[in-house]
């Protein structure tokens, strides 16, 4: 985007405008978008997956265990999700100034806010497992109406269980939209992800090197994540504006255009 064109986030959007306009916004900062992205998920994939599980030097793994599929889930949750959105939000506020966002300004913003970011979600992220431990559908409801905590700590300055509540209210009357609006931009991510990830796997099993596996997770990650972060994001202001009142009277002796044309 332009630096002068000032994007508007006061405004409600469309389905198709959320996800054009996410797709727009990120292709036309997809330097710095990259650049926040994959300053997250290399060092997090490479300590978490790379060292603690040992996939820098282990041989190709036709079949993932169970930790090495936790582990990595739940450190994307609580962990690259949170700061990529952190990151993202200050992006498009940068964008909403009519400024040049700074890809080190952005990270710096994402770091400076994770500690109260991470503890929401780690609450959040409780409720949710809980949930899907109760037969599965109250852990999906959870996890639509408490999306956008980091959106609420960021942006309303909510702390811990305040976070939820904001997330909660703000999806108030649009858990369907929410839902929707998510699914689709998790489909939209879901095939350059693929493109990514299934040649680096087969790479990976013809060369007995599943490092090469791990080079194609974080690749993808990298370039989907802040994708969805956007989209969620702009969903969320897109809620605000819709939950406010279509018309708002006007302060007391102030005419409206009505009134001056009588």
């Amino acid at each position: 985007m332009n630096p002068a064109e000032r994007l508007d986030l006061a405004r409600a959007r469309g389905i198709r405008e959320l996800l054009g306009d996410a797709l727009r916004i990120y292709a036309q900062n997809f330097a710095t978008v990259i650049a926040v992205a994959a300053a997250i998920v290399v060092p997090v994939q490479m300590i978490v997956s790379g060292i603690g599980l040992e996939e820098l030097t282990a041989p190709y793994r036709e079949s993932t265990t169970t930790a090495e599929l936790l582990v990595p889930t739940a450190v994307s949750f609580l962990v690259v999700a949170p700061l990529i959105a952190a990151a993202a939000i200050h992006i498009l506020r940068e964008l909403a100034a009519a400024r040049e966002p700074h890809p080190g300004r952005s990270l710096q913003v994402g770091l400076d806010v994770f500690a109260p970011v991470f503890l929401a979600v780690v609450l959040a992220g409780v409720g949710i497992a809980v949930g899907l431990l109760a037969l599965i559908v109250p852990g999906v409801f959870l996890a639509v109406r408490w999306l956008f905590v980091p959106q609420a700590v960021v942006i309303d300055g909510a702390r811990g269980a305040g976070a939820l509540r904001a997330s909660w209210e703000a999806t108030r009357g649009f858990w369907w939209r929410t839902l929707g609006v998510i699914l689709l931009a998790n489909l939209v991510a879901l095939l350059p992800g693929l493109l990514i990830v299934s040649p680096l796997n087969a790479l990976a099993e013809s060369a007995d090197r599943q490092v090469v596996s791990l080079v194609g997770v974080i690749v993808s990650e990298t370039i989907t994540a802040p994708f969805v972060a956007i989209v969620s994001t702009l969903l969320f202001y897109d809620l605000r504006a819709r939950a406010q009142p279509a018309t708002q009277a006007p302060p007391p002796g102030q005419l409206t255009l009505d009134d001056e044309s009588r």
